[in-house]
């Protein structure tokens, strides 16, 4: 099973708001006749940087989410332009749990409470705020971790019934 999730349009444009900000900046620090010129033309250079970060981030990159046919492995690859890049393998073997993001501070409290607090966090989703993203729990080397995705609905009803079929056992 495979999914590629639908990118939106708010990182492009994050991305073109930071370049008008860097833009005006860096024009206006060479213009107009002020102190500190030169932190204001390095500081117009690095948000001018980040705008391409943001627009390589979200925009040329595609993420892609695979169920092995075998249902053993969880694999997400990374396309960006012609280049493709595995990013992630997980073994659906050491799968805890699947859930939604938790959007609020107490959302996050009882997921911690019933699988224990995350130290390794991976955000693979395709979008910049993306309306429905899912959490692989996992357990890595003795402790909890978590992966941010943006799945289907087949592919969570799919990774749930490996999961129910795994603890029935």
């Amino acid at each position: 099973m495979e999914h590629i999730p639908q990118k939106n349009k708010k990182g492009k444009h994050l991305s073109i708001v930071f370049l008008v900000i860097a833009c005006v900046g860096l024009v206006g620090a060479s213009v107009l006749d002020i102190r500190y010129r030169l932190f204001y033309q390095l500081t117009a250079l690095l948000v001018y940087a980040f705008s391409f970060e943001i627009l390589n981030r979200y925009y040329f990159t595609t993420y892609i989410y695979t169920v092995t046919l075998d249902d053993r492995d969880f694999i997400i690859t990374k396309r960006t332009g012609k280049r493709s890049q595995m990013v992630c393998n997980l073994a659906l073997s050491t799968m805890l749990a699947i859930e939604r993001k938790p959007k609020n501070k107490q959302e996050r409290i009882a997921l911690t409470q019933r699988f224990g607090k995350s130290g390794i966090h991976y955000n693979y989703c395709q979008s910049l705020a993306p309306k429905s993203p899912y959490v692989i729990l996992f357990e890595f080397n003795g402790r909890v971790a978590e992966i941010v995705f943006e799945p289907n609905e087949a592919m969570v009803c799919h990774l749930r019934e490996i999961l129910h079929k795994r603890n029935e056992i």
